[in-house]
């Protein structure tokens, strides 16, 4: 758990009572930066989170956290550890809408990292975005791997991004 007493800032594992601030967060980013498609895949996602279960059948490993501010869950975002490989994946970040440009995504992003970093120090981070938010990956040294058209739907490519473990400082 991270604070920052300055904005009374907290970072914090998810907890099921999360759930509909979640999906609030997740339909006010739609349709710009998530198709409304996704949000079945997302639920699915915070299923496995509620019931403290995998979600994905190819990941050891899951963790979600949301940012909290003035107590209020605005943002939210995780990762998973693909089995068998030295791979991070990132998983369903998200700051609401109506907080953006505020700092609270690199915030929470930068976290997901240093908590990569520390339980699992020989991964390499990758992670699916759209053309609409890739630069923003790009200035925590993530490369495009792929570039796939209409990959999360129509209109929305889908950009594969990845950070190799050596990269990581």
């Amino acid at each position: 758990m991270k604070t920052d007493s300055k904005k009374r800032t907290m970072i914090r594992p998810y907890l099921a009572e999360d759930r509909i601030a979640c999906i609030q967060i997740f339909k006010s980013n739609s349709p710009q930066y998530f198709d409304n498609s996704e949000l079945t895949d997302f639920e699915l996602w915070l299923n496995g989170q509620d019931q403290k279960i995998l979600a994905y059948r190819n990941s050891k490993v899951e963790q979600y956290f949301v940012i909290e501010e003035e107590n209020k869950v605005v943002g939210c975002g995780g990762y998973y550890i693909i089995t068998d490989t030295l791979i991070a994946n990132m998983a369903w970040g998200m700051i609401d809408h109506s907080w953006h440009k505020q700092g609270l995504g690199h915030q929470l992003f930068k976290f997901r990292i240093d908590e990569i970093k520390k339980a699992h120090p020989n991964h390499s981070i990758s992670l699916n975005t759209s053309q609409h938010t890739f630069p923003f990956f790009e200035r925590f040294g993530f490369k495009v791997t792929k570039i796939t058209k209409d990959g999360f739907a129509n209109g929305m490519d889908k950009y594969e991004m990845l950070l190799m473990s050596k990269d990581l400082v």
